[in-house]
């Protein structure tokens, strides 16, 4: 497989995307929706949700997850861990992909030409060898200073038992809280897919086994496979398992095979390890690769673990990072090149299909925009006083096999949900791979598809099929005036 082939065809598409794509939702011919009439006389019903709409009120840890929490940060007392979460998350939140080769270069060419207008050469016929070393020195740590001020200093988090638990305090919260939203959509929209296999690459503190459980029971897991290069988060996660009990602070169990041949009810079928199985022969129902990408070295190492993962993968794939325009466009990279050999391998076991965000298979029409395509979800944070806080984060849900002729492709909804006293703005990334903007009137629609209108939200799905007039809504100008920033 040529990665370095495909990873320079990607950097050329987002390229041209950028320079020739219009990235605002198109105004002058804005298309109309026509509403799903079952799902339409729902609507009139408050208690009834349509399959589109997913969970908006505020995502909480279980209690049994709390109060490990809470015994394990009892056992660990540490008066600046509050500070040094808040630190890392920071950290967590901005952190980037390692510059390529080629970006490397480009910012060291540019950063020459910048200090070459700025300090000139002087003209070396009058200088003495000594002199043009001293001068060519000089200029050279300039370029180098410039260079390490521009070029982003990419390098892993190393997590140690104390980075681990600054890691519990702070993502704990918000990324379970995104993975369940996730786990959510997929459950409501595939009720029979009811998953017995786990594989977690990147499991840190186990966050994903957490949010799997809450959606699909706890019983329903048979083999749960996790695998994170740190033993100390591994040793963390267990300790969460057995309730704020850490693995060797119990019959001196310091494994998870130990303490399974101790209690082998409790923990029977789970597995902790430091690396990824050999074998590709085992497949698990769900895989998933939670906020892992960018602690991955290269890009081509992602592209290599990505089609592993999808290999292992017998139902759903699962990529989630944080909401930031670095972690979309690292999970739009892997989107790709997994549709590009669903594409190439019609009748192997690499073929699937986007099943979550997008309706469609074509080139994300946010890699042309200065935003990220990005989704939000309320949490209850683990400050016992704090208040609802928000997440952000960007995700793709790819299944294996064929799209299903049956299978629902409404449109979803990419930006907060506009309500007005007499309108209401929804905009939209369609299942032709375009961002398009509706306006739902009083003297366009009825009254239950107003009110389907304004209950649905960001990240939710509309069940409608979108087409556009031959001329111009006579409304338009009404989403002129709102003037959005999109």
């Amino acid at each position: 497989m040529f990665f370095p082939r495909y990873l320079m065809q990607m950097q050329n598409r987002i390229y041209l995307s950028n320079k020739f794509l219009n990235s605002s939702f198109s105004s002058s011919s804005r298309p109309i929706a026509k509403f799903d009439k079952d799902i339409e006389t729902l609507q009139l019903n408050p208690q009834v949700k349509h399959l589109g709409v997913f969970n908006h009120s505020a995502v909480k840890l279980p209690e049994q997850l709390k109060k490990a929490i809470e015994k394990i940060l009892i056992s660990c007392p540490d008066a600046s861990l509050t500070q040094n979460a808040e630190i890392l998350n920071n950290h967590l939140i901005f952190k980037k992909p390692p510059l390529t080769e080629t970006k490397l270069n480009e910012i060291k060419v540019t950063c020459t030409e910048k200090v070459s207008e700025t300090h000139p050469f002087p003209d070396n016929s009058f200088l003495s060898a000594e002199d043009e070393k001293k001068i060519q020195n000089s200029l050279s740590s300039k370029i180098k200073k410039i260079v390490n001020q521009n070029a982003y200093r990419w390098k892993p988090v190393v997590y140690n038992q104390t980075v681990a638990l600054t890691y519990l305090v702070a993502r704990i919260a918000p990324e379970y809280a995104s993975l369940y939203q996730i786990f959510h959509e997929i459950s409501r929209r595939d009720p029979k897919f009811q998953p017995q296999t786990l594989f977690d690459f990147g499991s840190g503190i186990g966050t994903v086994l957490w949010s799997a459980k809450s959606c699909w029971g706890d019983k329903k897991f048979k083999e749960v496979f996790c695998v994170d290069s740190s033993v100390d988060m591994n040793n963390l996660a267990l300790a969460l398992i057995q309730g704020g009990v850490w693995p060797n602070q119990e019959n001196d169990c310091n494994s998870i095979e130990e303490k399974n041949k101790e209690d082998p009810s409790t923990l029977k079928g789970l597995y902790f390890r430091q690396f990824m199985p050999t074998s590709s022969a085992l497949r698990y129902d769900l895989v998933v690769c939670a906020h892992t990408l960018l602690e991955l070295p290269s890009a081509e190492l992602r592209l290599q673990m990505a089609v592993s993962l999808w290999r292992k993968s017998q139902g759903y794939l699962v990529f989630v990072e944080h909401g930031s325009r670095a972690a979309f466009e690292v999970i739009m990279e892997v989107r790709d090149f997994l549709l590009s050999l669903s594409d190439e391998n019609k009748e192997s076991n690499l073929q699937g299909y986007v099943f979550a965000p997008c309706a469609h298979k074509r080139h994300c029409p946010r890699l042309a925009d200065t935003t990220p395509c990005n989704f939000e979800v309320k949490y209850e944070p683990l400050k016992i006083n704090g208040g609802l806080e928000k997440e952000k984060f960007s995700y793709i849900v790819l299944k294996k096999g064929a799209r299903p002729d049956t299978d629902i492709q409404w449109p979803r909804v990419v930006r907060p949900v506009l309500v007005r006293s007499g309108h209401t703005i929804c905009r939209l990334c369609t299942q032709e791979g375009k961002l398009e903007e509706i306006i739902i009137t009083r003297a366009k629609y009825s009254k239950s598809e107003r009110i389907l209108a304004r209950r649905t939200k960001w990240g939710d799905l509309l069940p409608a099929q979108l087409s556009r007039p031959d001329a111009p809504m006579s409304e338009s100008t009404l989403g002129d005036k709102e003037n959005i920033k999109l």
